[in-house]
């Protein structure tokens, strides 16, 4: 899609064109824009607007760039949502940025307003999956006629996955050919010195949870929301364990709906064997003890946790929808299952786990996959190009 011009003037800030990202929580930040922030902080002055309070920031990304806390919300708030545009009006008031950038529902609607009316001359923001997909009557009807306004007043949208592309114009959020995609698709990429096949990682955190090397793990990583298919999942892996009972589930993310504690209950009503570990800052640690990653989710706009754990050589169980058909090759680099078949999907889970070569073969050429097509490195590599040739001609 071209970028509109713009001849409004261009400010700087500390002698560099000036870049404000906008998202609602750092959760986000942290799993999506880590690479690209530090990245273009070497060649603009990037600000990141987020609510800080919402969950920690990446230390690294806290010393590259500058942080200003904007309270938003994650669910709908007239009152706290009115008070974040107003934050976010003045932050870029201020700032005069060249470009406004967001990521996420809510930070979108508020950024792109927010930057239109304070002429920021260029105004983006990338969709990472619909929130409205599973919804139905009013809500669906609220949520994608906000993706319809982000998309209006932005200068230009993109999407994570040519799936997701093609699914946003046939919805008529965007017009045909009104968004795109920067490089190969994943708004993230994966950083593959941080993950990767790492068998003493495997061997220290096994054994600190009394586990040997034989046991057949399965791994999620993400948030524990309903629309993750966590409730499948510990459905499914309670039918594994019935004829499997040593096998394990591993749930890594944070609890940002409250649902632990009701699927954990859950699990131990229907006999199911899973290991709780909460939020945490090393994912790859999990992916590479784990066998399978699993991923029962009924939206996504891509799913860059499969490709981290392909990185880390084990391939992947998961739904096929949207966002994740770009990111799985059924059979060569995991398997698809369709949405809300849980036999399907224990039975996936079943033929993996007592399958090593076959785990072997998909993890292997998931990995030479993900370090070939997804290295954050060659992500973030376009987003610094479409930067520098948007930009530069006008410095």
């Amino acid at each position: 899609m071209p970028v509109a011009e713009s001849n409004s003037k261009i400010s700087h800030s500390l002698g560099k064109p000036a870049i404000v990202f906008v998202a609602t929580t750092p959760f986000a930040v942290n799993a999506f824009l880590r690479t690209h922030l530090l990245l273009l902080a070497k060649t603009y002055e990037v600000t990141l607007c987020v609510n800080t309070a919402a969950y920690p920031l990446d230390k690294d990304i806290q010393s590259a760039v500058r942080i200003q806390h904007i309270d938003i919300a994650r669910k709908i708030s007239p009152w706290k949502d009115l008070r974040a545009f107003f934050q976010l009006f003045k932050c870029l008031w201020v700032l005069r940025p060249v470009v406004v950038h967001s990521m996420t529902p809510k930070a979108g609607l508020l950024a792109m307003f927010a930057g239109r009316l304070t002429h920021v001359p260029w105004c983006f923001h990338t969709f990472t999956g619909q929130i409205w997909v599973n919804k139905t009557g009013v809500g669906r009807f609220l949520f994608k006629g906000i993706d319809r306004l982000i998309a209006l007043a932005a200068n230009a949208v993109f999407a994570d996955s040519t799936s997701q592309c093609r699914f946003l114009e046939q919805q008529g959020v965007v017009r045909t050919s009104g968004v795109t995609v920067l490089g190969e698709g994943s708004v993230s990429g994966v950083d593959v010195e941080r993950f990767h096949p790492d068998p003493n990682a495997r061997l220290t955190l096994r054994t600190e949870q009394g586990l040997n090397n034989e046991i057949p793990v399965f791994v999620f990583v993400g948030r524990l929301v309903r629309d993750k298919g966590v409730f499948d999942l510990v459905e499914a892996f309670a039918n594994v364990n019935a004829s499997h009972p040593n096998w394990e589930l591993w749930m890594v993310g944070p609890d940002e709906d409250g649902l632990q504690e009701k699927l954990s209950q859950y699990g131990q009503r229907l006999g199911a064997k899973i290991r709780w570990f909460g939020r945490t800052f090393s994912p790859e640690r999990y992916m590479a003890a784990a066998d399978v990653f699993v991923l029962p989710s009924y939206r996504e706009g891509f799913g860059s946790a499969i490709i981290e754990a392909a990185a880390c050589a084990i391939p992947t169980i998961a739904y096929k929808i949207d966002g994740v058909i770009d990111a799985v090759v059924d059979g060569r680099t995991g398997v698809l299952i369709d949405k809300g078949d849980l036999t399907g999907f224990a039975q996936a889970m079943k033929d993996l786990g007592n399958s090593p070569d076959k785990r072997d073969r998909l993890g292997q050429v998931a990995f030479q996959r993900a370090v070939e097509g997804f290295s954050s490195t060659k992500v973030s590599g376009e987003w610094q190009a479409f930067y520098d040739k948007l930009i530069k001609p006008t410095v």
